[in-house]
């Protein structure tokens, strides 16, 4: 059974523990599709929303390394860019919807366990000890595209809220 979200998976970014929480949704989809006959429609939207999500994560994970200065970006984006190949493989593969759902499973469950819990929190425990947060605040980031429309610009805001 793979993991249910908690608040200890937080990398303390609200946009990118959202989309964890999203993305173990997504798990927990693919933990039911993978226990129950299903057509291979069916699959393939799962495989589709998993891996378009995904993707999506990643980039927003690797904009905000990049904002707080993580030293390990180049490493972390190299584990993203193998998943993703992964997850390439696993659709040029498919043998069988059973097939399907297995290799889909495994890649779900260790994505979470290997990537959010083990890789992310590397991030979230480097921030913690490297950012002067007076209080651990949460750190968030806006990106507003200026007049050209070619050059993000990113704001890094620490929230000293209370609770």
């Amino acid at each position: 059974m793979l993991p249910k979200w908690d608040n200890s998976y937080s990398v303390h970014n609200a946009k990118i523990d959202e989309q964890h929480k999203k993305l173990f949704e997504l798990a927990a989809k693919v933990e039911v599709v993978s226990d129950r006959s299903v057509s291979k429609n069916e699959v393939k939207e799962l495989l589709a929303e998993f891996f378009n999500y995904m993707k999506d994560h990643f980039n927003d994970e690797e904009k905000y390394m990049q904002l707080i200065g993580y030293p390990n970006l180049e490493e972390h984006r190299k584990i993203h860019k193998e998943i993703i190949q992964t997850m390439i493989n696993l659709i040029k593969d498919i043998k069988s919807t059973n097939d399907l759902k297995e290799k889909l499973y495994i890649v779900a469950k260790k994505w979470l366990l290997e990537h959010i819990l083990y890789e992310d929190m590397k991030v979230e425990k480097w921030r913690s000890s490297s950012l002067s947060t007076d209080d651990g605040g949460d750190v968030s980031f806006e990106a507003a595209e200026d007049e050209d429309n070619e050059h993000p610009q990113f704001y890094l805001y620490t929230c000293n809220c209370p609770g």
